[in-house]
C-alpha cells in the first residue's frame, strides 16, 4: 500500500511521527505532506493569494519520503497528489492532539487534510487522540493502521472519510469499537481583548466546551464510556428536500 500521511500539528508533531512509523514498520510506502507549522483550526481553506514552497524534511526509515509545505492542511494533500507522489491507496490524517468530533469537524484541518483526499477519489482517514495524551497516539496511529488495510474489504462511500477518535483512558481499559454520530457541541466561549505595541488593540478567542447534544450514540458520549469511535463523513452538507420545503412555504 502507497500511503499519503498528513495533519493540521504540523511537520514535527508526535502524532505524525507515530502514524508515520506504524504504517513504515507495516511494510508499507509513505509519503508525508504535512504543513511546516501549526495550522490546527485551518478548517478546509486552502492558499490562493500567494506560492507555496516546499522543503524536503528529513526521515530515518528507507520507505518514507517527507515534505514540509507552507500551506494549510488542505494545501499539503491537494499538492502532494498533484506534484509529488504517484497514485495513492489512502490519505490518512493525524495523529491529531485533541478530539476531533461533532461540529468541531468542520473546524479541524485534521479532517480537512483527509476529506481532500476523499474529494480526489481516494480511501481517507483522520484520527485523533486526547488532547495531551502523547502516550495514546501509537494506539491511535495502529488504530488507523489496521483501519486502513481493510479498506479494500471494507469500502467506504465515494468522497466519505473516515473519522477516528481515541477515548481518554489507559489502553487496558478500552470498551471496544463503536459506530458514532456526530454530537452537537456547546462552547463557553468569546472574545477578550488584549493590548499589543505591534498592533495595539487585539482580541483572542478563548474559553471552554461547555456540554454536548447527541445521545448515547453520539461521538462524545461513547468516547467518555470508554470507546474508541468511528464516524464516516461525507462532503455533502445539504438536506434532500428542505430546499423543496422552503420553496414551497
Amino acid at each position: 500500500m502507497h500511503v499519503l500521511i498528513s495533519n493540521d500539528d504540523g511537520i514535527g508533531a508526535p502524532g505524525l511521527r507515530c502514524l508515520v512509523q506504524a504504517f513504515a514498520q507495516a511494510g508499507h510506502r509513505v509519503t508525508v505532506a504535512a504543513p511546516d507549522g501549526q495550522r490546527s483550526a485551518a478548517s478546509h481553506s486552502i492558499t490562493l493569494f500567494r506560492p507555496l514552497t516546499l522543503r524536503r524534511a528529513e526521515w530515518a526509515a528507507a520507505n518514507v519520503e517527507a515534505w514540509a509545505i507552507d500551506g494549510t492542511p488542505a494545501d499539503c494533500v491537494k499538492f502532494a497528489l498533484d506534484r509529488l507522489t504517484s497514485a495513492v491507496d489512502a490519505v490518512v490524517s493525524g495523529v491529531n492532539d485533541g478530539y476531533n468530533i461533532g461540529t468541531d469537524v468542520h473546524y479541524s484541518g485534521t479532517v480537512a487534510a483527509a476529506m481532500e483526499g476523499a474529494f480526489a477519489g481516494v480511501p481517507a482517514i483522520a484520527v485523533s487522540a486526547p488532547h495531551g495524551r502523547e502516550d495514546l497516539m501509537p494506539l491511535a496511529a495502529r488504530e488507523a493502521l489496521q483501519a486502513a488495510q481493510r479498506l479494500d474489504a471494507k469500502r467506504l462511500p465515494h468522497m466519505a472519510t473516515l473519522n477516528i477518535n481515541v477515548p481518554d483512558c489507559a489502553a487496558d481499559r478500552i470498551c471496544g469499537r463503536r459506530a458514532a454520530s456526530l454530537a452537537r457541541l456547546r462552547y463557553e466561549d468569546g472574545y477578550v481583548e488584549h493590548s499589543s505595541a505591534d498592533v495595539g488593540r487585539c482580541y483572542r478567542l478563548t474559553g471552554a466546551m461547555a456540554g454536548a447534544d447527541g445521545g448515547e450514540d453520539s461521538d462524545f458520549a461513547l468516547l467518555a464510556q470508554g470507546y474508541i469511535t468511528y464516524t464516516v463523513l461525507h462532503f455533502d452538507l445539504g438536506m434532500p428536500g428542505e430546499a423543496e420545503r422552503f420553496l414551497q412555504e
